[in-house]
């Protein structure tokens, strides 16, 4: 450095100097390096340059960030399995009978709360085919209040059985009759007859009253009683007794009918 420059550093060293003096203590790793940076500033200055600027590059961590989009959870599905015996409940008790219609007899019940496995079907006239509660074999259940679960498309169709042929039905029992003669027309007496008795049949269609061997009337299943109207004649010979009025009842369906129970009566 000449003598002729040094007049010029010197006033420059010493502000470098006051400023060292006034900042505040940095780390020892900093110190050094402010120092230096303000010293080249006044050579710089000395020789009529422009100022150093220290740019900070942007590093790595100050980049934008790519945002990466949180993967959305997918539930996994769980699958009930079919089950692979389908089975029957009912919301109403249900008779289970020998086929698809009263007409057959009936051989169980599936109960509120009770299940069944079914082994068939009729389609045409909603009937399930079960195995029957508490029994043996099968039965048909009518689908009307029937819920069916599982898999029923490879449940064979069953075919109708035969109708069933009836049993007789039972005879009556306890056949009374009470009359009445009240005279009437000359030599005649109306006569009022009322016939009871008991039903001891459950599979009847109705009942048939013979009144002297003749078909008098047929009443309807469950009937148990009926009156005849009919007039006698009030004179006989002394030699000839007091004639006599015989009905007959007998309970039918489509088998025939029952043995007929008869009973007489005849005027005071």
């Amino acid at each position: 450095m000449s003598k002729k420059k040094f007049p010029v550093l010197l006033p420059i060293l010493l502000i470098i100097t006051l400023v060292a003096c006034i900042l505040p203590n940095v780390g020892s790793q900093q110190g050094p390096d402010l120092a230096l940076t303000i010293t080249a500033q006044a050579l710089l200055l000395e020789r009529g340059a422009a100022p150093l600027v220290q740019d900070t590059p942007l590093s790595a961590s100050t980049s934008t960030p790519e945002f990466t989009s949180t993967p959305e959870f997918t539930p996994t599905i769980t699958l009930t399995p079919t089950p692979s015996v389908p089975t029957a409940t009912v919301s109403v008790n249900t008779n289970c009978r020998t086929g698809p219609g009263t007409q057959y007899d009936i051989i169980g019940a599936l109960l509120i709360g009770q299940s069944a496995e079914v082994v068939g079907k009729y389609s045409p006239s909603n009937y399930w085919i079960i195995k029957t509660p508490g029994g043996i074999g099968n039965c048909w259940l009518w689908g009307q209040y029937a819920t069916v679960s599982g898999n029923t498309a490879n449940l064979p169709e069953y075919p109708v059985p035969a109708t069933p042929t009836p049993a007789l039905p039972a005879a009556v029992k306890n056949l009374n009759a009470t009359i009445s003669c009240v005279p009437g027309a000359p030599f005649t007496n109306n006569v009022t007859v009322n016939l009871t008795w008991s039903d001891a049949a459950n599979n009847e269609d109705g009942y048939r009253i013979y009144r002297e061997g003749s078909l008098l009337v047929a009443l309807a299943a469950n009937s148990t009683s009926h009156t005849d109207n009919t007039t006698l004649p009030s004179v006989w010979l002394i030699t000839d007794p007091q004639p006599n009025l015989t009905y007959e009842v007998e309970a039918y369906n489509a088998a025939g009918a029952s043995n007929r129970k008869n009973v007489n009566v005849k005027c005071p």
